[in-house]
């Protein structure tokens, strides 16, 4: 087992060098935990050349083992104004057992219990792989979580990045919206391990944030802010550039293709 003592000890094997970066341990799967070396870390621990402070936190990683600096958060928008969302599994939220399921559509119920233990309602999004555009990137995602058929888009994007986890996770988050021209999308795919969509009306969508089924930071909230924000953008030209003269917003028709 590993313990905090025995990484505590792998690092006197290690000189200390002011902003040098090393992995301590590596999960089996997607999480590396690094060590940095900084004079103002909070923590302090002996290294071959003495004793010197760090901080500590964790890289996401590929499946090839490479850090995954950066990930996108999609908000995708039909022709009739309803957002598609997935269902994901997240077994780290559902350790916490008085999360509401019940989601309101319409005159509908739907129980998000139905689709696995762990569901977690969300906007599609993911990892930018390393060395793909982020735009390339949230576009692939988007083709891959909701299948929606080859066509062109109005893309909103938001140019500047968002640190989820800043003090934890080295990562860089994007927030997109693309107003779709066509109507069609899988209900389900076959994306890691299964994702169910669902199409939302905007205030189902809040109503399910206001009631708590909606939580996920990364994944939706995060997103549907910067959805709200060019909503207001579209209705108000001014607010419109006034966000692309602070480089903060950026728009362009976008081209949807299926992976080959």
């Amino acid at each position: 087992m590993i313990t905090s003592q025995w990484a505590r000890e792998s690092l006197a094997s290690i000189i200390w060098e002011e902003g040098k970066i090393f992995p301590v341990v590596e999960g089996p799967y997607r999480y590396r935990v690094v060590v940095h070396c900084s004079a103002n870390g909070r923590q302090k621990a002996m290294f071959a050349n003495g004793e010197h402070n760090y901080f500590c936190y964790t890289e996401l990683l590929n499946g090839k083992g490479e850090w995954i600096q950066q990930g996108s958060g999609i908000v995708p928008v039909l022709p009739d104004g309803r957002l598609l969302l997935v269902v994901e599994q997240r077994p780290a939220q559902s350790r916490y057992d008085d999360n509401p399921c019940l989601l309101k559509t319409g005159d509908n119920i739907i129980d998000l219990d139905k689709f696995g233990p762990h569901s977690s309602l969300e906007f599609p999004g993911g990892a930018i792989n390393p060395g793909e555009g982020l735009k390339a990137g949230f576009l692939r995602e988007l083709q891959e979580e909701t299948e929606v058929d080859e066509q062109e888009a109005l893309w909103y994007g938001c140019v500047r990045p968002v640190y989820l986890f800043g003090s934890d996770i080295a990562l860089r988050h994007y927030s997109h919206v693309v107003f779709l021209s066509g109507l069609s999308y899988q209900p389900h795919v076959k994306t890691d391990g299964g994702l169910d969509v669902l199409a939302l009306t905007n205030d189902e969508v809040q109503e399910a944030i206001w009631r708590g089924v909606i939580t996920s930071g990364q994944a939706a909230l995060t997103t549907w802010n910067f959805y709200k924000e060019v909503c207001q953008a579209r209705k108000d030209p001014s607010f419109e550039a006034l966000l692309q003269k602070q480089g903060y917003l950026a728009i362009e028709k976008v081209k949807i293709v299926k992976p080959a």
